[in-house]
């Protein structure tokens, strides 16, 4: 099955290639239409009069499964493998032999930006022809594309394209948890970068105010574009049902070296490796306590984040997210990240390290409560022991930490519906 279905992935990237080439968008979009998708996460049959094509991205399908089962109202989602705008740049960018890594086409920002004057034209006239074509075969039903990002810059001719057929382009976000430091760097570099992007989404969906008033300082005309929803993955981590067991599993999520720190000069030589390695240090210590079972799961396939001097009793994964160790963890050790802020849901002792000299670069940890920042590691192994086969009454009390909660994830009151209201106009 495998062989075949990468056959027929050949066979329709090599026709996308032919209609770029003889310059048929009527074909490309025939190929186009019979290549989307509908996902199995969504099994339920949705008959709708909105088509809704996503621009597709694994990291947002878990949201349109929550937002998809909790109503008969909702729109119809298809996936268009981003893969082929890429290959669609790649062709109106001129690259040599692109074609033959069509998976993953080698096409970059630099290449949509440095594009030729000419063949931007004659891409974005493609796309025209194609959004006319799509339009045409869904006759019968209302049309619109999402994306994830603002800065997929593949998909901007594509957002040309639509704007000239009056099909709707909705940019579901979902890169909102960062420092308010972050946010304020990204509005003034890639904000400026992608300012012209935003002319093209009719409505915007984020996670939380931060967001909104980053998208607000890129352009102005935002403010009355933008809907603030919440995130749909919360009910994810959210236990209504009290239990009681015994602490005997500790969650380390791996984090990035610079995740928080705005990629400025001055802060060049600023990273959180001292912090990683300490908390390394501290469970290999522990790893040797026989009722204390120790899991370390890093970002999906990331197989460079395994430290090399890991004690072999510590249990690592790379695969998958991190949903599954969350609710089944006591004590959470995490960092910059949404997961930590998940776990923050999940009702679990978190705690967040931070181990650095420069005491200033605190402020670069997201708006964690105090009670959960160690800055010793002597107290945190402390605390970790002390809670060792203690029994315990989850999810915890998180009132402490619901302004974090929401400033990352949202209000999680009415989420679902905002969505559905954000699909719907």
């Amino acid at each position: 099955m495998k062989i075949i279905n990468k056959i027929l992935e050949f066979m329709g990237h090599f026709l996308i290639y032919l209609s770029c080439y003889f310059n048929l968008p009527s074909l490309c979009a025939y190929i186009i239409r019979i290549s989307i998708q509908k996902k199995k996460f969504l099994p339920k049959k949705i008959k709708s009069k909105k088509i809704v094509i996503v621009l597709d991205r694994e990291i947002g399908h878990r949201d349109m499964e929550i937002i998809q089962k909790s109503s008969n109202k909702t729109s119809e989602f298809l996936f268009l493998r981003r893969s082929i705008t890429k290959l669609i740049l790649s062709y109106f960018c001129k690259k040599k032999n692109f074609f033959f890594n069509y998976p993953k086409p080698s096409i970059y920002e630099e290449d949509y930006f440095n594009q030729n004057k000419n063949y931007r034209k004659k891409h974005e006239q493609f796309w025209t022809d194609i959004i006319l074509n799509l339009k045409r075969h869904y006759n019968n039903k209302t049309l619109n594309f999402i994306t994830f990002n603002y800065t997929y810059y593949a998909e901007i001719a594509l957002y040309v394209g639509c704007k000239k057929n009056n099909v709707p382009v909705k940019l579901w976000h979902k890169e909102g948890i960062k420092t308010a430091a972050e946010a304020e760097i990204e509005a003034k570099t890639r904000g400026v970068k992608f300012k012209q992007v935003f002319k093209y989404f009719t409505i915007i969906s984020v996670y939380n105010k931060l967001i909104k008033k980053m998208f607000i300082k890129i352009d102005k005309s935002n403010k009355n574009k933008i809907i603030v929803s919440g995130c749909p993955r919360i009910e994810d981590y959210m236990i209504k049902k009290k239990y009681s067991r015994k602490i005997k599993t500790l969650l380390f999520l791996s984090f990035g070296t610079k995740r928080g720190i705005p990629s400025i000069r001055k802060n060049l030589n600023l990273n959180w490796n001292s912090t990683y390695n300490k908390v390394i240090k501290i469970l290999n210590e522990l790893s040797n306590k026989e009722d204390l079972k120790i899991i370390l799961k890093t970002k999906s396939n990331s197989i460079n984040q395994i430290p090399k001097n890991i004690n072999k009793k510590i249990n690592v994964f790379t695969a998958g997210t991190s949903q599954k160790y969350i609710n089944q963890a006591d004590i959470i050790i995490g960092h910059n990240s949404a997961s930590t802020i998940e776990a923050l849901v999940n009702g679990k002792f978190v705690m967040v390290p931070f181990f650095e000299r420069k005491l200033t670069q605190k402020k670069y940890l997201y708006n964690f409560h105090k009670e959960l920042v160690y800055t010793s590691e002597k107290n945190m192994k402390k605390s970790i022991l002390n809670l060792m086969n203690k029994k315990v009454s989850f999810p915890l009390n998180n009132k402490k930490h619901q302004k974090t909660i929401q400033y990352y994830l949202g209000n999680s009151k009415n989420t679902k519906q905002k969505y559905i209201n954000f699909l719907n106009k």
